[in-house]
C-alpha cells in the first residue's frame, strides 16, 4: 500500500480508516478487543489540510508505518488474537510498568536472580511453568514497538501529550517469564 506523505485532512482520515478496515476485516465489531478499531481511527474532525511541522513529521512517519505490509500484518495478528477474547491477562499491567519498567531502567537482566525477585512482584512466585509460558506468549502477542509508535503518532496528530513508552517493560516481563519458567 502506498501512502502519500502530504494528503489533505480528509485523505488522512480515509487512509487511517482503510488501514483499520484491513486490519480488522471480518472481525465482529462486538467481539472482545474490537473496540480498539475505534481508537485506531481517531483523528480530529477539524484537522487542518496543512498541519504544523510536528504533525506533518508525525504523519510522514505514520505514512511509512502504514505502507509497511509487515506492520499491517502484525496489527491484523493482534486484532485477530484480541477478537477471540480468551482469558483476561493473569497480571495487572500497572506493576509490569512499575517493576519491569524499573528493571529496564536499572539494567537488570530478565534472567538474573534480581530479575526473578522483580518478576515475583508482578506474578505469584508459585505460578507454574506452563502458565508462565502461556502468559509470556500472551504478552508477546500484544507487545510491539511499532504498534506503540502508531499510538504515539496518533497522539501527536490528535494534539495529546506524549506518554512514556511501556513496550520495553512488557518485553522485559515476557523475557523474565520465559527465563524463570
Amino acid at each position: 500500500m502506498t501512502v502519500p506523505t502530504t494528503p489533505s485532512a480528509r485523505d488522512r482520515r480515509q487512509i487511517i480508516h482503510d488501514f483499520v478496515d484491513r486490519a480488522f476485516a471480518g472481525i465482529d465489531p462486538g467481539a472482545p478487543g474490537a473496540q480498539i478499531a475505534r481508537g485506531m481511527r481517531q483523528l480530529p474532525p477539524d484537522a487542518p489540510d496543512e498541519p504544523g511541522a510536528e504533525q506533518a513529521q508525525a504523519w510522514a512517519e505514520l505514512a511509512a508505518l502504514l505502507a509497511d505490509e509487515s506492520f499491517v500484518r502484525r496489527v491484523r495478528q493482534m486484532a485477530l488474537a484480541g477478537a477471540t477474547g480468551g482469558e483476561q491477562p493473569a497480571y495487572d499491567p500497572q506493576p509490569v510498568i512499575e517493576h519491569a519498567g524499573g528493571a529496564v531502567a536499572a539494567g537488570v537482566a530478565p534472567g538474573s536472580p534480581e530479575g526473578r525477585r522483580i518478576l515475583d512482584r508482578i506474578v505469584d512466585a508459585g505460578t507454574p511453568a506452563e502458565e508462565r509460558a502461556r502468559l509470556a506468549g500472551q504478552v508477546e502477542t500484544f507487545t510491539d514497538r511499532r504498534v506503540e509508535r502508531y499510538w504515539e503518532l496518533m497522539g501527536v496528530l490528535n494534539g495529546r501529550a506524549p506518554y512514556p513508552s511501556a513496550t520495553p517493560a512488557f518485553e522485559w516481563f515476557a523475557a523474565a517469564l520465559r527465563a524463570h519458567g
